[in-house]
C-alpha cells in the first residue's frame, strides 16, 4: 500500500529527488578525482583539501535534505559517509582505494533509493540495503578497517539536528513569498468584494494549505501552526460557520504580515520563531465554533504512534504489532494489511487520526506522477548563450549579405540561407524567453500595498491591473520593485484627492490607479496612471528655485516635460508635510537611480485636474529586433519595425509650414510633423527637398514623419550598447545602440522616442533654408 500524501507533498518529494540527483552528478566525478589527486605521486595538499571538503559538503547537503523529509535510510547512509570523510579530512584516517570504493558504493545506494522514493514516496522498504551500506561505511571508521562484528545498527538512534541547506532555504523562502503574495491578493479582493467571493476564499485556502505543508517539511513549527490555524478559520469562513465573518479579513491580513516577517527572518538565517504565537492562535480561535476549536487544539498535539492507535481501537493486538516490528522492512501499516491483521480502511482511518492524511483523501492511492523535467541554470550561462546567439545573427547577416555574392544566381545557396535564417530566428526567440517571467507576481504584491495605503490615507481607490502576462527578465523584476512601490505611494498621497474633494470636483469619490505592462520596440513599458489632481507645474518651479536648482529666469524657460523631470531630483518634494506614506523627497530619486542601473528611462505626463501618468521604459539586456535599414547621405541607420506604420514619397501639395516654422505633411486628413534625420546628426543628405526623399510614419505615443533619402530593406538586428564614453560625450542624439552589418560596417540603431524628443528641441532653432 502506497503512503497517502497531498499533491503539494508529492511535488516537494519530486523536487528533492531532482536536487539530490544533481548533487550526485557532481559527487561521483569528485570522488574519482579525489582518488587520482590523493593517491598520486605528487599530492597537492591544497587541491586535496578542497576536493575532500567539497565531497563532504555534498554528502552533508544530501543528509540534511533527506532528514527534513523524514527519509531516514537515505539520511543515515549519507551521515555515515559524511563521518568517514570527516575522519579522512582531519587526518585520523588515510585515504585508501577501499575508501573510494565505499564512497562509490554509497552513491550507488543513494541513486537506487532515489528511484524508489520517486515511485513510492517513502524509503522504509530500503532498510536492508541501507543497513548493509551503513555497516560497511561505519566499519571503515576504525583505523584497521576491520569488521567489528555483525552488530545491529539502530536507524532510529537520534541524528544530530542539522540546519537546512542554504540553497534549500532560499528556494523555500522564494516559494513562500510567491504563495503569500497570491493568497494576500485573494484576501484583499474578497475584503473589497471584487469578483467571485467563493473563488477568492478557495484561492486563499489553497495558498495557506500549501504554505503550511512547506513549513512542515522544512521544520518551521511556529509558521506551520499559524498557517494551520489560519487555514482552519478560512475553511470555516468558506463553509459559512465562521463567527464574526466581517472582521476575519482584517485579522488574516495582520497575521499574513506576521508570517511574512517570519519568512523574511528565515531567509536571513534566523529560526523563524514567532513571538506571541499563542496569542495569535487564541485570536484566530475566537472565530471558530466550539467543535472546530476543540478539533484544532487536538490536531496540534503530538500525534500518537500508528501502532498505539490501532491497539487502542481494538483493531489489532500488541502481539501483532510486535511481530510486524520484528520483520519491518516496510511501513508498519503495509505489513499489517499484508498479514491480514488490519484492513486498508482501518489503517487509513488510523493515519487520519494520526494527522498524516486529510479525510477527503483517505481512500485515494497515490498515482505515480511524471517527473518534472526542470533544471536550474546559472544566469551567467544564459547571458553567455544569448550573447553567442547575437553573434550568430551577425555572422548570418555577414554571410547572406556578403558583397562577394553580388550578381551571382545561387539557387541552392538561397534555399539553404532561408532555412538557416528561420532556424537562427527560432533559436533566438527561444533563448530570449528562458530568463523571462510574467510580471503577475510583482503586480499582485502591489494590490496589498494599495489596499494598506488606502486604509492609512482614508482615500478610496480602485487599482486596475493589465498586462500581467507580460514577461520580463528576472533581474529586471528585482530592480523595478522599489520604483513601483514609490510611484504608487506618490500617486496615493499626492495624486488622488480625498473623497470629499473628488465629489466637490464632480468626480467619483473612488479614485482609479491603473498599473499596466507591455512590450514595445524591444523595451518593457510599465505605466502607472491615476485620475487625481495632476502635477502643479508652478509649485514645482517654485520649489526648484527654493532648492537652488534653477534661477527664477531659468525655470521659466523650462518645458513642461523638463519641469516634470524635476520631481526625480534628490530631496525634491512639494509636500507641505511629511507623512508615513511620502513627503521626504527620497522615493522618486530611488526610481531614477534604479532605472539608471538598467539604462531605463522614466517619462511623466500630467494634466491638472485630470491625472498623471508615469511610464517606465526599460530596454532588454540584449534585444534582437526586426529592423528597417534606411540611408541618409552616406550614413545608414536601423529603425525598429514595430515603430513603423508606413512610408511614402510626398508631393509638394502635401507639405505645408506651421506658424512656428515646423514642417507638416498631410496624410489622409491627418497633419503630421516632419523631422529631418540629417539635421539631427548634422550630415549632408542627397537632397533637402522632401519630395525627393522618403517620409517614414513612426508611432511613438504620437505619430510623426521622419525624412530619409532611401529605404534599403528589412533585416534581423542585434542591439549592442554604445560605450559609456561615447554615450556621454559623443553626439549620438536619438540613438539606442548599434549593430554590425553584413559587410562589417557599424550601423546606428535609432530610438524613436529620443529622435522625436531631440528633434523637438532642435526645432526651437531658426529654420534652415530648404
Amino acid at each position: 500500500m502506497l503512503p497517502i500524501i497531498d499533491r503539494e507533498q508529492q511535488e516537494f518529494v519530486q523536487e528533492f529527488v531532482q536536487e539530490v540527483r544533481e548533487l550526485l552528478e557532481n559527487l561521483e566525478p569528485d570522488i574519482l578525482t579525489m582518488e587520482q589527486v590523493c593517491l598520486g605521486d605528487n599530492v597537492d595538499e591544497h587541491e586535496k583539501s578542497d576536493l575532500i571538503n567539497s565531497i563532504f559538503r555534498l554528502f552533508h547537503s544530501i543528509k540534511g535534505a533527506a532528514g527534513f523529509l523524514k527519509f531516514d535510510h537515505l539520511q543515515a547512509t549519507a551521515h555515515s559517509a559524511e563521518n568517514l570523510l570527516d575522519k579522512i579530512r582531519t587526518g585520523e584516517l588515510i585515504l585508501s582505494p577501499n575508501h573510494v570504493d565505499l564512497f562509490c558504493m554509497g552513491c550507488d545506494f543513494l541513486k537506487e533509493a532515489l528511484d524508489h522514493v520517486e515511485q513510492y514516496f517513502e524509503d522504509g522498504s530500503l532498510e536492508e540495503q541501507a543497513l548493509e551500506a551503513k555497516r560497511k561505511l561505519d566499519d571503515a571508521l576504525t583505523p584497521s578497517g576491520l569488521v567489528q562484528g555483525d552488530v545491529a545498527i539502530d536507524l532510529d538512534a537520534p541524528v544530530p539536528e542539522e540546519k537546512p541547506d542554504a540553497e534549500m532555504v532560499d528556494r523555500f523562502v522564494e516559494e513562500c513569498n510567491d504563495v503569500v503574495a497570491a493568497a494576500e491578493s485573494s484576501l484583499v479582493s474578497y475584503a473589497e468584494q471584487k469578483g467571485d467571493p467563493a473563488a477568492h476564499i478557495g484561492n486563499l485556502f489553497r495558498g495557506l494549505h500549501a504554505l503550511k505543508s512547506n513549513c512542515a517539511f522544512m521544520g518551521f513549527t511556529d509558521l506551520e501552526r499559524l498557517c494551520r490555524r489560519m487555514e482552519t478559520v478560512t475553511e470555516s469562513l468558506r463553509e459559512g460557520c465562521c463567527l464574526s465573518p466581517d472582521s476575519v479579513p482584517d485579522c488574516l491580513l495582520k497575521l499574513i504580515d506576521i508570517a511574512k516577517d517570519a519568512i523574511g527572518e528565515i531567509g536571513q538565517g534566523e529560526s523563524g520563531e514567532i513571538d506571541g504565537l499563542e496569542i495569535y492562535l487564541d485570536m484566530l480561535s475566537e472565530y471558530l465554533p466550539a467543535d472546530r476549536r476543540e478539533l484544532a487544539d487536538r490536531v496540534e498535539k503530538e500525534p500518537e504512534r500508528l501502532g498505539d492507535i490501532l491497539v487502542a481501537q481494538g483493531v489489532v493486538a500488541e502481539v501483532d504489532i510486535d511481530n510486524a516490528i520484528a520483520r519491518q522492512h516496510k511501513p508498519l501499516g503495509e505489513i499489517l494489511v499484508e498479514t491480514g491483521a488490519a484492513s486498508a480502511e482501518q489503517v487509513a482511518d488510523a493515519l487520519l487520526k494520526q494527522g498524516k492524511i486529510r479525510e477527503k483523501k483517505k481512500t485515494k492511492k497515490v498515482a505515480v506522477s511524471t517527473t518534472p523535467q526542470d533544471i536550474r541554470v546559472n544566469l551567467g550561462k544564459l547571458d553567455s548563450l544569448i550573447d553567442l546567439i547575437g553573434e550568430m545573427v551577425i555572422a548570418e547577416n555577414m554571410l547572406i549579405n556578403s558583397p562577394d555574392l553580388d550578381g551571382l544566381e545561387l539557387e541552392n545557396f538561397s534555399k539553404a540561407s532561408q532555412h538557416m535564417t528561420k532556424l537562427v530566428r527560432d533559436l533566438q526567440e527561444m533563448a530570449m524567453t528562458i530568463r523571462m517571467i510574467p510580471v503577475a507576481g510583482l503586480f499582485r504584491r502591489m494590490i496589498r500595498l494599495v489596499h494598506d495605503l488606502s486604509r492609512k490615507s482614508g482615500k478610496k481607490v480602485d487599482l486596475q491591473i493589465s498586462g500581467e502576462e507580460t514577461e520580463v527578465d528576472k533581474t529586471v523584476i528585482e530592480i523595478i520593485t522599489d520604483p513601483l512601490v514609490h510611484i504608487l505611494r506618490n500617486s496615493m498621497d499626492h495624486g488622488l484627492e480625498p473623497p470629499d474633494e473628488r465629489k466637490a470636483g464632480h468626480k467619483n469619490e473612488t479614485g482609479v490607479i491603473r498599473l499596466a505592462a507591455a512590450h514595445e520596440e524591444g523595451s518593457i513599458i510599465i505605466s502607472i496612471s491615476d485620475d487625481g489632481r495632476g502635477l502643479n507645474q508652478e509649485k514645482i518651479r517654485a520649489k526648484a528655485v527654493e532648492n537652488g536648482l534653477y534661477t527664477a529666469d531659468e525655470v521659466r524657460g523650462l518645458t513642461p516635460a523638463e519641469v516634470y523631470q524635476l520631481i526625480f531630483a534628490p530631496g525634491f518634494s512639494t509636500a507641505e508635510k511629511v507623512t508615513d506614506i511620502s513627503g521626504r523627497g527620497v522615493g522618486m530619486d530611488v526610481v531614477r537611480q534604479n532605472l539608471i542601473k538598467v539604462r531605463g528611462e522614466v517619462e511623466v505626463m500630467s494634466t491638472p485636474g485630470v491625472g498623471s501618468t508615469i511610464t517606465l521604459r526599460i530596454p532588454l539586456t540584449l534585444a534582437i529586433i526586426e529592423g528597417m535599414m534606411v540611408r541618409t547621405g552616406q550614413s545608414k541607420y536601423i529603425l525598429p519595425i514595430l515603430s513603423i506604420r508606413e512610408s511614402f514619397q510626398p508631393t509638394p501639395a502635401m507639405i505645408t509650414m506651421s506658424p512656428d516654422g515646423q514642417e507638416i505633411v498631410k496624410v489622409r486628413s491627418h497633419l503630421l510633423p516632419v523631422y529631418r534625420l540629417h539635421d539631427l546628426h548634422h550630415i549632408e543628405p542627397d537632397s533637402r527637398k522632401l519630395e525627393d526623399g522618403i517620409l517614414i510614419v513612426l508611432d511613438a505615443g504620437k505619430r510623426v514623419c521622419l525624412f530619409v533619402d532611401q529605404i534599403l530593406g528589412q533585416q534581423q538586428t542585434v542591439i549592442k550598447g554604445l560605450s559609456k564614453y561615447i554615450s556621454t560625450h559623443g553626439n549620438v542624439g536619438g540613438v539606442s545602440g548599434c549593430t554590425i552589418l553584413g559587410n562589417g560596417e557599424v550601423c546606428l540603431i535609432l530610438d524613436v522616442h529620443k529622435v522625436i524628443e531631440q528633434s523637438t528641441v532642435d526645432s526651437d532653432d531658426p529654420p534652415q533654408e530648404k
